[in-house]
């Protein structure tokens, strides 16, 4: 993994090995993890330690003990073969979205959606013993962290919001279907696809 040192407090994993690890099938996206220096892949977290990781962002969602289990859960991502989580602009429509909050309080709540969107998803793999991505499952748990987070910070997201309905109205699961048919049917070859930023849990809000 081709590493990229950003700032003292940052480091960059470029896209080529984090696509082929996330395992982005069929989608055609420079895939970017800003990560905090002290988040650098000193070991590979086990399944008992992502399971932990995702216990603990169940309970917060803001702390030390949160922006932890949200590394452990994103590097378990990358790394691990036994799950397989496709990201993009479908399955994250908030990143690109403005929340009108400081840049620092912005970037901790969306790498924090982010996070919760992977743990919802590796989490019913790991429960179900079936490696395939789990798009629905991974939007239930942002959007829980989601309604969490607005608990602490004044913002909104117009996209998490629009999923919201579709989970009261019940037609979230079919949607994700719906997503997942139309990435299957995509050209893998086609590289016009606009690139998307991932970020992943540099720290948290200031208060």
């Amino acid at each position: 993994m081709r590493m990229v040192a950003e700032s003292p407090s940052s480091t960059i994993v470029r896209d080529t090995e984090m696509t082929r690890r996330l395992k982005l099938k069929k989608m055609a996206l420079t895939a970017v993890f800003v990560m905090a220096a002290s988040c650098a892949f000193a070991a590979t977290p086990s399944k008992n330690d992502v399971l932990q990781a995702i216990a603990v962002m169940e309970k917060h969602v803001s702390g030390p003990e949160a922006a932890e289990a949200a590394k452990t859960i994103v590097i378990y991502a990358q790394v691990s073969d036994d799950v397989l989580v496709d990201i993009g602009p479908e399955q994250l429509p908030w990143v690109e979205e403005s929340f009108g909050l400081e840049r620092d309080k912005e970037m901790a709540c969306k790498s924090m959606l982010m996070a919760a969107f992977v743990a919802g998803d590796i989490k019913s793999q790991i429960k179900n013993d079936r490696v395939e991505d789990d798009t629905y499952s991974g939007w239930i748990f942002a959007i829980s962290t989601y309604n969490r987070l607005r608990e602490k910070e004044h913002f909104r997201s117009a996209s998490i919001d629009s999923l919201i309905k579709m989970k009261d109205d019940g037609t979230l699961l079919q949607h994700a279907r719906e997503v997942k048919q139309a990435e299957e049917q995509e050209d893998p070859s086609d590289e016009q696809r606009k690139p998307m930023a991932l970020i992943a849990v540099p720290g948290q809000p200031r208060a």
